[in-house]
C-alpha cells in the first residue's frame, strides 16, 4: 500500500487537472459564478455525462443556453408548460426535452422547499459510512413534482438512475464529487458539510479497468459493489478523501495514455507503470 500511495501521489502531483477539466462536462458548471446556479447546471452536466465527450459537450451546449444566465431563478419560476416549452425539441442520444424538464421541474421543487440543492441534499441524508440512502431520497425529491404529470419513460430513470439498485450510478457519484470535494482546481466544495470520506468512487469502464490493473479490485462487473470495493482501497490510502486521484486517473483512461492491452512502448512511460498488474498477454497478474 506504501509503494501504491506513493506512486500514485506523484501521479497526481504530475497530472495536469487543469488542462483535462476544460475538457470534462465539469467545465459547464465552472462557467456560472452563482453556487446555487453551479449546483443546477452540474446536476444537468453530471446527468448528461454518458457518450462521446465531444457529444456530451454539444448537448450541454444546447441545454445551458436553454436555461439562461441565471438557472436557479429560472427552474424555480418554471411552470410544468414553461419548461417542457423550454426543452422543447432538445435531443441527446436517449434524453429527450421531457427528460430535461421533469429534471428541471425537480430542481425547481427542490430549491423552493429549501433554498439550495445542498439543503436538500443534506434534508434527506439519514447518515451512514456512504451516501447511498441520501441519493436515494434526493432522487425521490427530484422526481416527485412530475411524478403522475408526465409519461414515465425509461430515458427518464436512465437520466437519473436508481441509487438504490445494482448500478454503479457513476453520474450520481461523479455529481457528489463535484459537489462534496474541494474547493480545488476541479471540484468545487459546496456541500462540504457531507464530508469526502463519504463519497464513492464514480465506476466508469477507465476506472474500473485500471482499478484492476491497480489490484483495488478482481470484480469483472462495474455495478455498485465493485464501485463501493474501490473506494474502500482507496480509503485505506486517503481516508479523509478517498476519491482524490479519481479525476486524475479517469483522464488517464479517456485520454488513451493508458491502453486498453499492453503496448510497451506507451505503458513504458506510463506514470503507474511500476505498479500496474497487466502484463504482456493483456492478463492480470495475481497481487502479491
Amino acid at each position: 500500500m506504501k509503494a501504491l500511495m506513493a506512486t500514485l501521489d506523484a501521479f497526481l502531483a504530475g497530472a495536469d487537472v487543469a488542462a483535462h477539466r476544460d475538457r470534462d462536462p465539469i467545465a459547464w458548471p465552472w462557467k456560472y459564478p452563482d453556487p446555487q446556479d453551479r449546483e443546477v447546471v452540474a446536476l444537468f452536466a453530471a446527468s448528461l455525462a454518458y457518450g462521446r465527450a465531444d457529444l456530451i459537450a454539444r448537448a450541454l451546449a444546447d441545454a445551458t443556453a436553454r436555461m439562461g444566465p441565471a438557472p436557479a431563478a429560472a427552474a424555480q419560476a418554471d411552470s410544468l408548460a414553461a419548461a417542457r416549452a423550454r426543452f422543447d425539441g432538445f435531443v441527446y442520444r436517449l434524453t429527450r426535452g421531457d427528460d430535461l424538464a421533469r429534471l428541471w421541474l425537480g430542481i425547481g421543487h427542490a430549491l423552493r422547499a429549501h433554498g439550495t440543492l445542498g439543503a436538500a441534499f443534506l434534508a434527506g441524508d439519514p447518515g451512514g459510512d456512504d451516501l447511498r440512502g441520501a441519493l436515494i431520497n434526493f432522487r425521490a425529491l427530484l422526481r416527485a413534482p412530475t411524478d403522475g404529470h408526465l409519461p414515465e419513460r425509461k430515458a427518464f430513470r436512465h437520466l437519473l438512475p436508481d441509487p438504490a439498485g445494482a448500478s454503479a450510478c457513476k453520474r450520481w457519484h461523479m455529481f457528489l464529487r463535484w459537489m462534496v470535494r474541494g474547493p480545488d482546481a476541479v471540484d468545487f466544495g459546496l456541500w462540504c458539510a457531507v464530508g469526502p470520506h463519504r463519497l464513492t468512487m464514480p465506476l466508469d469502464t477507465h476506472i474500473h479497468r485500471i482499478g484492476r490493473y491497480l489490484g483495488l479490485t478482481q470484480r469483472p462487473q462495474a455495478d455498485h459493489r465493485t464501485a463501493a470495493e474501490i473506494t474502500a482501497a482507496l480509503r485505506r490510502l486517503d481516508p479523509a478523501d478517498p476519491l482524490r486521484y479519481d479525476f486524475a486517473l479517469a483522464h488517464l483512461g479517456i485520454s488513451g495514455a493508458c491502453p486498453t492491452r499492453r503496448v510497451d512502448t506507451v505503458c513504458a512511460t506510463c506514470p503507474i507503470h511500476t505498479i500496474c498488474r497487466l502484463d504482456a498477454n493483456g492478463r492480470l497478474r495475481a497481487p502479491k
